[in-house]
C-alpha cells in the first residue's frame, strides 16, 4: 500500500510538472474598428463573425454592441486603441480578437489579443497647416497636407487670397504642397480633394499675429514704403532703449546723440536688424563707414583720399582735461580716417613740433598715431605763426586733391596775426578754426577760417572737442556720390526672387566686405549687400530711395521682404517639424527668451540645441509661450488616413501579446478558456504523500 502511494505522489508530480490544461468554454470579447479608415471592411465582414462572443465598437470611444452586424457611425474619427482595450478588459475575458485596418500607432494590450486584418477604405485626406508666425505684409505659407493609406488618384483644388491652385496627383503615402500669398488681412484658406473613393476638405483662418515696428530715421521715403507694407513706422527721435524690430538709419553720425554709434552696434549684436540707406545724410556722407567699419557691408569705392594736418595748442591753458579731450577728439579723427587718406599732427606752444607728419591711415598707421598722441603734454605759450607754416610746407608733398588744415586754441595768439591770415589765404589749403572755452581768440580764429576757406566751430567746453574733430573729419574725408542712369542687376538671392528693379538716379560706388553677400549690383559696384553679425542682420543700400525707384511698382514689396529679412533674426520665428512615430519634433529657430509649448494643459520647456535653436517633441498641437508672446503650432501628426502597413502592424501587436494574426475564417471556431490542472496535481500529490506518511508512522508504532 506505502509503495502504491509513494509511486503515485511521483506520477501526480510529474504531471504537475508537464502542467496539462482542460479546455473549458471561454468568454470571447471581439473589438471591431469603427474607424473611418475601417468600418466599410468592417462591416462587409459583419456575416462571417461569429454570433456567440461579445461586441465592442470603438473609434475615438468604445462602446458595447449587441452584435457583429450593428451599425455605430458616432464614435468619432479618429482611433482610440488605448480606449478599446480598457473596455475589453472591464470585461474580463479569456480571449479577445482585434478585427481592424490597424492604421494606429500601437500600444501594448493588457491581455492575449488575437487580431484579425481588413483592407482600409481608399481614400485622400487632406491637411491645412497654417504659418506659425504670420505677420502682416509677409508672403507666408500655407502647408497642404495630403495623405492616403493605399496608392490613390486625387483631383486637388486649393482657394484662397494667392487665388485658385488645382492639381490632379497621385498620393502615395504622405504628399505636401505649399500655398503663399501677402498677408495684409485675416485670410481664409480652404482645400478640397476628390476621387473615386470620395470627397475631403479642410479649412483654416488665420490673422497676422503683429504688425511689427521699424524706427526709421532721416529717410521719409523708406519710411512710407515700409507703412505700405504694414510696418508701424516711427521716425525719430533715437532714444534709448532702442525698442524696435528694424532701425533704418539715413542720417549721419553727428546727427545723432553721442553714444549712437555705440548703442546701434550693441543692438546689432544683441539680434536687431539694422539698414543704413545713401541719402544726403547718411551711409558714407554720415561717416558710418568709420564710425562702424566692422558692422557695415559697404564700403566707398575708388575713393580719392583726403590729407589733414591738425595743429594743437599744448600752452600750459590747455593741461588738464582740456588736453585730454583734444586728444580724445584727435584719436576720433584717427579712426575716422581709411587708409587712402593722410592725416599729420603739428603741436604748438612756445614753440612748434611735429607730432608725426601726415601719413597714410592704414591699420599700422592708426596705431602709431594713437601711440604718440597718447603721449602729448601741455606747458609754455602761444605761439602759431612758426606751427602754421610747418603744417603747410607738410601738406605740400603730400599726392591728394584735397587738403587742410585744423587749428585748435584755447588762449589769445601772441604772435603777429596777419602772416598767419595772409598764408591761409594764399596756401590754397582749407583752414579751419576751434575756439575752446570763452578765453580763446576767438576773432582771429574766425577770421582765419574764413581766410582759409574752411569752417569755424566754437566750444563752450573741452566735451564738445571730439564731435567737432568728428564732424571736421566728415567734411574733409567725405565720399562722393554718382548721378545719373544706372541699370541695376540682381544676384541670385530670395529677397531678390521674382524683382527686376529699375535703374537708379543716384549711387554711392562702393564694394561689398568679404563677410556680406551682395544682393543688387551695378556694372560691378555694390548696391545693397547684407551679412550676419553677432546675432543680428545689417544691410546697406547705395542708393537715395527719394530719387530711385519712384515710379517703381515693386519698392515696396521689395524693401518690405528686405526689412522683414534683417529683423529675422529678433522677431520672426522659423518652425520645422519632423515626425517621430506618433510624434512630431518641432524645431524652432528664432530668439526667444524662456519658451514654453503648452499642450493638453501640460507646459513643456522648449531644449536649446544650438545658437537661436529650439526643440520640443510634441503629441498634440498646442501654443508656443515666450514672454508675452503665444504662437499657434499646428503640427502635421500621423492622423486616421496616416500611411502605415496596417498588416504588419497588427501581427507585431498580437505576437506581442502571446496572441496570433488570424484569417477571417478562423473565427468560426468555438472560443475557449484553458483550465490549468496542476495546482489540482499538486494538491491531490500532497494530500497522497501526508496519507503515505501517516500509514507509515502508525506501521511503525505498531513494530514498536
Amino acid at each position: 500500500m506505502l509503495r502504491l502511494l509513494r509511486v503515485g505522489v511521483l506520477i501526480l508530480l510529474f504531471l504537475a510538472f508537464l502542467d496539462p490544461r482542460w479546455p473549458m468554454p471561454g468568454r470571447v470579447v471581439y473589438l471591431l474598428d469603427f474607424s473611418p479608415s475601417a468600418r466599410e471592411s468592417v462591416f462587409a465582414s459583419a456575416d462571417r463573425l461569429p454570433r456567440d462572443g461579445i461586441y465592442v465598437a470603438f473609434a475615438e470611444r468604445a462602446v458595447r454592441i449587441p452584435s457583429p452586424t450593428a451599425r455605430r457611425l458616432d464614435l468619432g474619427e479618429g482611433t482610440d486603441l488605448k480606449a478599446a482595450f480598457q473596455e475589453a478588459e472591464a470585461l474580463k475575458p479569456t480571449r479577445v480578437v482585434l478585427v481592424s485596418d490597424g492604421l494606429f500607432e500601437p500600444i501594448p494590450a493588457p491581455f492575449p489579443l488575437d487580431a484579425v486584418y481588413v483592407p482600409p477604405k481608399p481614400h485622400v485626406a487632406v491637411e491645412l497647416v497654417p504659418p506659425p508666425y504670420p505677420l502682416y505684409g509677409e508672403t507666408v505659407g500655407v502647408g497642404v497636407v495630403l495623405e492616403a493609406p493605399l496608392p490613390t488618384e486625387a483631383r486637388l483644388r486649393v482657394e484662397g487670397p494667392g487665388g485658385v491652385l488645382e492639381r490632379s496627383l497621385r498620393v502615395e503615402g504622405r504628399k505636401s504642397l505649399t500655398y503663399t500669398f501677402s498677408l495684409t488681412e485675416e485670410a481664409e484658406v480652404r482645400a478640397v480633394a476628390e476621387g473615386p473613393w470620395g470627397r475631403s476638405e479642410a479649412r483654416v483662418r488665420f490673422a497676422p499675429v503683429d504688425r511689427p515696428k521699424a524706427l526709421v530715421l532721416g529717410d521719409p521715403a523708406l519710411a512710407r514704403y515700409l507703412e505700405a507694407q504694414g510696418f508701424r513706422v516711427e521716425e525719430g527721435p533715437f532714444r534709448l532703449p532702442l525698442e524696435a524690430d528694424l532701425v533704418a538709419v539715413g542720417l549721419g553720425v553727428l546727427d545723432l546723440p553721442e553714444g549712437a554709434p555705440e548703442a546701434l552696434r550693441g543692438y546689432l549684436r544683441r539680434g536687431g536688424g539694422l539698414l543704413f540707406t545713401a541719402t544726403p545724410k547718411g551711409l558714407f556722407f554720415g561717416g558710418w563707414d568709420r564710425s562702424l567699419p566692422e558692422d557695415l557691408p559697404l564700403k566707398p569705392l575708388g575713393r580719392k583720399g583726403a590729407a589733414l594736418v591738425l595743429v594743437l595748442d599744448v600752452s600750459g591753458s590747455m593741461e588738464g582735461e582740456k588736453l585730454s579731450l583734444a586728444v580724445a577728439g584727435a584719436l576720433e579723427l584717427v579712426r575716422s580716417a581709411a587708409p587712402e587718406d593722410y592725416l599729420g599732427v603739428v603741436l604748438f606752444s612756445s614753440s612748434q613740433r611735429v607730432l608725426f607728419p601726415p601719413r597714410p591711415m592704414t591699420e599700422q598707421g592708426k596705431r602709431e598715431a594713437e601711440s604718440l598722441l597718447l603721449s602729448v603734454r601741455a606747458g609754455g605759450g602761444t605761439v602759431l605763426g612758426p606751427a602754421f607754416r610747418e603744417a603747410v610746407r607738410l601738406l605740400q608733398g603730400v599726392p591728394v586733391e584735397r587738403k587742410g588744415i585744423l587749428v585748435l586754441s584755447d588762449g589769445l595768439i601772441s604772435d603777429p596775426q596777419d602772416p598767419i591770415l595772409a598764408l591761409a589765404g594764399a596756401s590754397g589749403l582749407e583752414v579751419s578754426a576751434v575756439a575752446l572755452g570763452p578765453d580763446a581768440d576767438r576773432a582771429f580764429l574766425k577770421a582765419l577760417a574764413e581766410r582759409g576757406g574752411g569752417r569755424y566751430y566754437q566750444a563752450a567746453t573741452a566735451g564738445e572737442l571730439p564731435r567737432l574733430f568728428l564732424k571736421e573729419g566728415q567734411e574733409v574725408f567725405q565720399g562722393e556720390g554718382l548721378e545719373g542712369r544706372f541699370p541695376v542687376k540682381a544676384r541670385p538671392h530670395p529677397l531678390a526672387q521674382g524683382f527686376s528693379p529699375p535703374p537708379l538716379s543716384v549711387l554711392l560706388p562702393a564694394r561689398a566686405e568679404p563677410w556680406a553677400e551682395v544682393v543688387l549690383e551695378s556694372e560691378g559696384r555694390a548696391v545693397l549687400a547684407l551679412g550676419e553679425r553677432g546675432e543680428g542682420r545689417v544691410a546697406a543700400l547705395a542708393t537715395d530711395l527719394s530719387r530711385s525707384w519712384r515710379g517703381w511698382e515693386g519698392a515696396a514689396p521689395f524693401l518690405g521682404g528686405l526689412a522683414r529679412y534683417l529683423m529675422g533674426s529678433q522677431k520672426a520665428l522659423a518652425l520645422y517639424t519632423y515626425p517621430e512615430k506618433n510624434q512630431v519634433r518641432a524645431v524652432v529657430l528664432g530668439r526667444l527668451e524662456n519658451p514654453l509649448f503648452l499642450s493638453g494643459g501640460r507646459e513643456v520647456p522648449l531644449v536649446p540645441t544650438g545658437p537661436a535653436r529650439y526643440e520640443v517633441v510634441a503629441g498634440e498641437p498646442g501654443v508656443l509661450l515666450d514672454g508675452k508672446r503665444r504662437i499657434p503650432l499646428t503640427l502635421p501628426l500621423p492622423g486616421e488616413w496616416t500611411p502605415r502597413d496596417g498588416k504588419l502592424v497588427l501581427k507585431a501587436l498580437a505576437e506581442a501579446s502571446q496572441g496570433r494574426l488570424l484569417a477571417l475564417e478562423d473565427l468560426g471556431r468555438p472560443g475557449s478558456s484553458p483550465l490549468p490542472l496542476r495546482p489540482y496535481l499538486l494538491a491531490l500529490a500532497l494530500v497522497l504523500f501526508l496519507l503515505e506518511r501517516l500509514l507509515e508512522a502508525r506501521s511503525f508504532a505498531r513494530k514498536a
